[in-house]
């Protein structure tokens, strides 16, 4: 495929410590995507380190010069996820779960995940980073040892895939999602969003920057991509942009 992300450049290599740093170091003020076939150094969020071997894999980066409000770069995110779930569906995977804000499970095993970071290469230059880890046909075995429940698309099918086809696929889902986030906002796309969660209702551990903890029942996730949630010890409610939530109810 020549084109990346939004149409930009495609830039390959074989094996790089992860793809974000290469994206990170590279001098281009448009856009474009770094994919790997195998990571020595992968990450996740919360600088988790993220198994990827050089077989079944796909570990890429996209570059997205920002000139788009702040408080819109969370949702790129969430687009990125949704497009993923798209990804998913028409693979014929079956009960797909985003897991908020950008984790792609199926059959609550881990099948995605999405690390975005803000850079900024020179005064007044913003650039969105946004990595993508995704389990094409990675063997089973290898998956056991990822340390949480994890699974791949071409085990969540049954079928062989090509990940090739599977980044051409994604690639397309994505630019699509993300064209859809820029002009018309979130709100156009919170319906299939949320058509994709299964957190209203649920009790989790919500997790935030500085150790803080508390314990939350999710109501809904709102029109601008937020967390609404009840906290149990006061119930009070509020909206959240962030943090990680650690299930309470299974």
């Amino acid at each position: 495929m020549a084109e990346g992300f939004r149409g930009g450049r495609l830039l390959r290599f074989e094996e790089v410590g992860s793809t974000m740093d290469v994206a990170r170091n590279l001098d281009d003020p448009e856009p474009f995507t770094v994919v790997a076939r195998s990571q020595t150094a992968g990450r996740g969020r919360f600088d988790r380190t993220w198994l990827s071997p050089p077989s079944g894999g796909l570990y890429l980066t996209a570059s997205i010069p920002w000139t788009r409000p702040l408080a819109q770069a969370p949702l790129v995110s969430m687009g990125t996820a949704l497009a993923l779930a798209r990804l998913a569906a028409r693979l014929g995977c079956p009960r797909i779960t985003l897991k908020w804000p950008n984790d792609l499970l199926l059959s609550d095993r881990k099948a995605a995940g999405i690390l975005a970071e803000m850079h900024h290469p020179s005064p007044g230059v913003s650039r969105l980073l946004v990595g993508v880890g995704l389990n094409v046909s990675i063997p089973e075995d290898a998956l056991s040892q990822v340390g949480q429940p994890a699974t791949s698309l071409s085990v969540a099918s049954g079928r062989e895939l090509d990940p090739e086809q599977v980044l051409r696929e994604f690639l397309s889902h994505w630019t699509e999602v993300d064209r859809t986030l820029e002009e018309s906002g979130f709100p156009s796309l919170s319906e299939e969003y949320r058509g994709f969660t299964d957190l209203p209702g649920r009790t989790f551990r919500l997790e935030g920057a500085g150790g803080t903890s508390s314990v939350v029942r999710v109501v809904s996730v709102q029109e601008d991509g937020a967390l609404l949630v009840e906290h149990r010890s006061t119930g009070l409610r509020q909206a959240i942009h962030g943090g990680e939530l650690v299930p309470l109810d299974r």
